[in-house]
């Protein structure tokens, strides 16, 4: 009997790094007036002239600064020839909702294909997070790759959305279930377009700042407490400043990891915001969700002891006077045999992925929790429900705590009744 010999060839081992390096510029009235920092900063990096270029603007955006397309219309018509635009401004709708379905990628593909734009061509993003993800995904699928330039125009996207590595959409009705890695080929931060924000929008990106003050940076803490009622106010140089900073730390940390995405589901009160998002069918915004799971996680590291008392009181207060929830509706479902389903959220999620549940470790630190400790969980969403008032923020009824005492109430930075607010 004949047996057929079959030859072995030995194991071939692909490896190569890839390396990504790009700005991102903090500037006020990026497309006014002589502000030359687009084209010196695309000179720079070794560009002359001609570029061809497409822009996408969110509607929302367009809508709160009724001159911006004609201002952007203008500022390349002056930059000509460096740049050659395709075609007018393209107004697209933005918000969360474009996450949820493949429209605004397949109509971003179609811009790509009409236009004939290719991998040298450069493509300005302006709008909101959701905005840049949906378009992020499409241009980093077109022609092997658009270089996109992101111009992120929200405290939150300015914070962290606009200035990371990762696009998401959201599959499966899960938030940010499909996510690809598509770094900008640079990031223009303008504060001149947070002016015109609407209060929820404007504060929604503050929660982020306090994210990442409580894991990184104690000093950073402190400010924000002692200056909520400013960010609550929206003044303007205080706010500029904590985007910079916010955004600065996001970048470092990046930079640091192995894996430089800047908002895995795992960081500080994300899982539980994510889950709140989708849950309310994401008419909660990310930053009102984000600041319930910041809350609810520290109030667990109370129970449990890695935060004292005065350090949780604290952060409480900095998030309810900065004009941030720290109570949500949700926290209190049951599933049918009884169970909080926020806490089932949590146990399936250690159980079925690698990823801990990040919790603060005192101030400026986190440490991870693979096995939850139920009853301490939910006596921490009793402490701050047994501590809220009800407020409304148009349809969606959201929860706040109310300051501990007076003490805790008129000494939100920790330094005394004569610490500046």
């Amino acid at each position: 009997m004949n047996r057929t010999r079959f030859q072995v060839f030995p194991t071939y081992t692909q490896e190569f790094h890839t390396h990504h390096s790009y700005p991102v510029c903090f500037t006020n009235n990026l497309f006014t007036g002589t502000n030359q920092t687009i084209r010196q900063t695309l000179t720079k990096m070794g560009h002359d002239a001609p570029l061809r270029c497409a822009i996408l603007v969110d509607s929302g955006v367009v809508a709160r600064n009724r001159n911006l397309v004609k201002q952007i219309i203008r500022h390349f018509q002056k930059e000509h020839p460096f740049f050659e635009l395709c075609h007018a401004p393209f107004i697209m709708c933005g918000g969360e909702s474009v996450k949820n379905s493949q429209r605004m990628v397949e109509e971003t593909a179609t811009i790509a294909h009409a236009h004939g734009l290719t991998q040298e061509s450069l493509v300005f993003v302006v709008g909101g997070g959701a905005f840049l993800d949906a378009a992020g995904t499409a241009l980093a699928q077109c022609r092997g790759g658009i270089k996109t330039i992101n111009v992120p125009t929200s405290t939150l996207s300015q914070c962290a959305a606009g200035i990371g590595t990762m696009r998401y959409m959201n599959t499966r009705g899960i938030k940010n279930f499909s996510g690809i890695t598509a770094p900008p080929y640079a990031v223009f931060i303008d504060f001149s377009l947070l002016r015109t924000l609407p209060f929820e929008h404007h504060i929604s990106g503050m929660a982020e700042a306090f994210k990442m003050a409580l894991s990184t940076d104690t000093e950073f803490f402190t400010f924000l407490v002692k200056k909520a009622r400013k960010l609550r106010q929206n003044d303007v140089e205080t706010v500029e400043k904590v985007v910079h900073k916010t955004a600065t730390l996001h970048l470092d940390r990046a930079r640091a990891s192995s894996e430089p995405t800047l908002d895995d589901g795992s960081s500080l009160g994300c899982r539980v915001a994510h889950w709140l998002e989708t849950r309310s069918g994401y008419k909660l915004p990310h930053g009102h969700a984000l600041s319930v799971g910041i809350a609810l996680n520290a109030s667990y590291a109370r129970h449990t002891g890695s935060l004292s008392e005065a350090d949780f009181s604290r952060l409480v207060n900095g998030l309810v006077t900065s004009g941030l929830p720290v109570w949500n509706r949700f926290l209190e479902t049951r599933s049918e045999k009884g169970s909080l389903e926020v806490t089932a959220m949590i146990a399936r999620s250690l159980q079925n992925t690698s990823e801990p549940l990040m919790v603060p470790d005192g101030l400026g630190a986190l440490k991870a929790i693979s096995h939850l400790d139920f009853k301490a969980f939910e006596k921490g969403i009793g402490v701050l429900r047994g501590h809220c008032r009800k407020e409304f923020s148009g349809d969606r009824r959201l929860f706040v705590v109310t300051p501990w005492n007076k003490t805790a109430q008129t000494d939100l930075s920790g330094q005394g009744a004569h610490a500046d607010q």
